[in-house]
């Protein structure tokens, strides 16, 4: 979304937000749509009883609210939480479809970005709609290196998304003890190596566990 960056900046607000800042409360009117420049934006809701449930993550180059700035929603879907500090462009609504609907090369990166981020969505569902705690983790794995992953050799992927085993529980659905028992399983079949920021994932061998083969040729 480089592109988008740029010709935005004119008519744009540049602001930092600390870690664990509140950027958007869910029901909120946002002012602005925002774009990130820099760290990892947690996007989540919180059900009746009081547990929080995640739903995605915006990194560098997202843009959000997309509902709100497309005329979908009148206000704010979910919180928007900074999981690392954050460096972000505000600019009005109304300047950014502007902006997007003068220059059909912006118009055809934004449509790009949106048809990523709706594909990644199915990748989640899929992950949500398994039955058994392995195959939901080993899902949502597929689903985050295929949206937030970087190859760093081929058929490896890092995510750097400061994933805790408990932010990993709250994105699938279990509890913290069964999602560190599976991820544990995994390591110990060599499909992945962690640490609290920085997730190494072999999809080969996790396409080959999944025996899922209809992804494969997903780009994102």
């Amino acid at each position: 979304m480089q592109d988008l960056t740029i010709a935005i900046r004119p008519l744009a607000t540049k602001r930092t937000f600390k870690k664990h800042s509140i950027l958007l409360y869910q029901g909120e009117v946002p002012r602005t749509a925002y774009i990130l420049l820099s760290g990892i934006v947690k996007t989540y809701s919180i059900n009746a009883a009081g547990e929080e449930q995640i739903a995605s993550f915006e990194v560098e180059k997202d843009i959000f609210p997309l509902s709100w700035i497309f005329h979908k929603a009148s206000t704010t879907l979910y919180y928007h939480e900074a999981l690392t500090d954050c460096e972000v462009l505000t600019v009005p609504r109304d300047a950014l479809l502007q902006t997007l609907a003068a220059d059909a090369e912006l118009k055809d990166v934004v449509m790009d970005y949106l048809v990523v981020a709706h594909t990644s969505m199915f990748l989640r569902v899929t992950a949500l709609e398994q039955s058994r705690a392995r195959e939901k983790i080993m899902f949502t794995l597929y689903y985050l290196l295929s949206r937030y992953g970087q190859e760093i050799k081929p058929g490896v992927f890092r995510v750097r998304l400061a994933l805790t085993h408990g932010t990993i529980a709250s994105l699938v659905g279990l509890t913290r003890e069964t999602t560190t028992t599976e991820l544990s399983r995994l390591r110990r079949e060599k499909v992945l190596t962690y640490t609290t920021n920085d997730y190494t994932i072999d999809k080969t061998k996790l396409e080959r566990l999944l025996g899922e083969d209809s992804f494969k040729d997903i780009i994102l």
